[in-house]
C-alpha cells in the first residue's frame, strides 16, 4: 500500500545499494573528508592481480581517543615506503563474511569506494568513528599510479570491547511518549510510542516506534511502520537522530523493488530556485538532536542545520522534519509511507525505564523482509563538524 508519493526527476541520485551488507555503515558523522589522503579517482582494472601479503607493512589498532568530545578510533600505519599508494580499510566480521573469503573481490570493493581516501608513506594515526564492540580486521590494501590494484596487502585482526554503560546514557534506555504537530491546515497532533534500547553502550541506541501511532484518527490514512527501527547515536549527553538506510524489499502490489530509508527534509526560501520542501538524499549525516531536562523525565527534540546545494548555490538551513521514504525502482522516484508526520521541534516525556541494557552483537535483520540492514559493519573515516561539506538536495514538492 503506497497512497502518498512525492514524485520528481532524478538528474544524478546517489543511488543505495540493494540488499548489499557492504552498503550500511554504523556511524552518525557528517559526510566530508579529513585531509589525511591524496584525493585521486579510482579506475577500472581489467587483469587480476596476484595477492602478495606484505607483512613489513605495520598495522596497528591504536588507542581510542576524544576529540572535541567525541570518542574516535586510530589506525596506525608504520613502515610504508613513501612511493607507495595505498588504502586503509576497517571492516567487522559479520560484513566482511559475505566476501566469503574472497580477499581480491574485498579489495575490489574498497578500491571502487575509496573516494579521496590514498595515503602514501606513513602518515598520522588514521582517525574513524567509534568502532562497536567484536571482531574486526584493518587492512592496507596497495595499488599503482593508475589506481589500480597491486595484489600487495597487509590486514590485522583485533577485537573491541564493549564499554560499562555510563548513568547518562543509561537515562535514555525506556519507553517515551513522543508529541509534535503536522504542517498541515489545520495542524493535526501526532503521537508515537518509542521503545529505546541499547546497541552499544555508550554510543548506539535502538529505537523502535517512530511513524507509529498509538491509535487511528478518523480521516487519516496512516502505514503504521511497526516493523522498523532506527538506530540513534548518544553525544555528550544528548540523543541523535541520523539519516541512514533501512532495508530493501519488495513490494509485491506494485512488483516493484524499493528502498527503504529514513531522511529529513528542509524548506528552500532563497532566490536560486524554487521555493519548497526538498528531501536531503544523504545518509549518515545528523538531522536532529534530543536533549533531556534536569529531571531526566521530559525532552526536545530539535534540528540541525544542514548545507545544501541548490540552484548552484549554498543553502543553510535547519531540517524541517526526518521520516520513512522509498525509492521505487521502476518509477525512479521517491514516497512517503506517511504525510501525517510531525515537523520540529518535538517533545519527550518518559513513560517507564528500562532494568538493564542490551550486550548483544551482531547482524539484525528486519522481519520477513527479503534484504535487511545490518549492525556495525564498517569503519568510516572521522570528520569534524566543522568540515562536513554540502549535501545533496532534491525537490519535493
Amino acid at each position: 500500500m503506497r497512497k502518498f508519493r512525492f514524485l520528481m526527476a532524478i538528474t544524478a541520485l546517489m543511488l543505495i545499494v540493494a540488499g548489499c551488507h557492504r552498503h550500511e555503515r554504523y556511524s552518525r558523522q557528517n559526510e566530508g573528508g579529513n585531509g589525511s589522503g591524496t584525493e585521486q579517482t579510482p579506475g577500472g582494472q581489467t587483469s587480476k592481480p596476484t595477492l602478495k601479503q606484505n607483512t613489513a607493512w605495520g598495522i596497528e589498532y591504536g588507542e581510542r581517543q576524544i576529540i572535541d568530545g567525541k570518542t574516535v578510533e586510530q589506525i596506525v600505519i608504520k613502515n610504508v615506503p613513501e612511493n607507495v599508494l595505498y588504502l586503509v580499510s576497517v571492516i567487522n566480521l559479520e560484513n566482511y563474511s559475505t566476501y566469503k573469503g574472497d580477499v581480491l573481490a574485498f579489495m575490489e570493493y574498497e578500491l571502487d569506494n575509496a573516494g579521496e581516501y590514498i595515503y602514501h608513506g606513513t602518515p598520522e594515526p588514521i582517525k574513524f568513528d567509534r568502532f562497536s564492540h567484536g571482531t574486526w580486521y584493518a587492512f592496507i590494501i596497495g595499488i599503482d599510479s593508475e589506481n589500480k590494484l597491486t595484489g600487495e596487502y597487509n590486514y590485522i585482526k583485533f577485537v573491541v570491547e564493549e564499554e560499562v554503560p555510563t548513568e547518562a546514557f543509561s537515562k535514555w534506555l525506556g519507553t517515551w511518549k513522543v508529541k509534535g504537530k503536522t504542517d498541515g491546515r489545520p495542524a493535526r497532533e501526532v503521537t508515537y510510542a518509542l521503545t529505546i534500547s541499547s546497541e552499544e553502550a555508550n554510543y548506539v541506541y535502538r529505537v523502535d516506534g517512530w511513524e507509529t501511532l498509538e491509535k487511528e484518527e478518523s480521516g487519516w490514512v496512516q502505514m503504521n511502520m511497526d516493523n522498523e527501527f532506527l538506530f540513534t547515536f548518544f553525544d555528550e549527553g544528548k540523543m541523535y537522530f541520523t539519516s541512514q538506510y533501512i532495508q530493501t524489499y519488495h513490494d509485491n502490489d506494485y512488483d516493484d523493488e524499493v528502498e527503504e530509508v529514513f531522511l529529513g527534509e528542509i524548506f528552500y526560501d532563497d532566490i536560486y530556485d524554487e521555493s519548497g520542501i526538498y528531501i536531503i538524499e544523504s545518509e549518515d549525516i545528523d538531522l536532529a538532536f534530543a536533549s533531556m531536562a534536569e529531571d531526566g523525565k521530559t525532552a526536545e527534540i530539535d534540528p540541525v542545520d544542514v548545507i545544501t546545494e541548490i540552484g548552484g548555490h549554498e543553502f543553510t538551513a535547519p531540517f524541517y522534519d526526518m521520516k520513512y521514504f522509498g525509492w521505487s525502482q521502476n518509477e525512479r522516484s521517491w514516497f512517503v509511507f506517511n504525510q501525517n508526520v510531525a515537523v520540529f521541534p518535538l517533545t519527550m516525556e518518559k513513560v517507564s525505564d528500562v532494568a538493564s541494557v542490551s550486550t548483544k552483537a551482531g547482524v539484525f535483520t528486519r522481519g520477513s523482509m527479503s534484504k535487511g540492514r545490518s549492525k556495525a559493519l564498517r569503519g568510516k573515516i572521522y570528520v569534524p563538524r566543522d568540515k562536513s561539506k554540502p549535501v545533496k538536495a532534491v525537490r519535493a514538492r
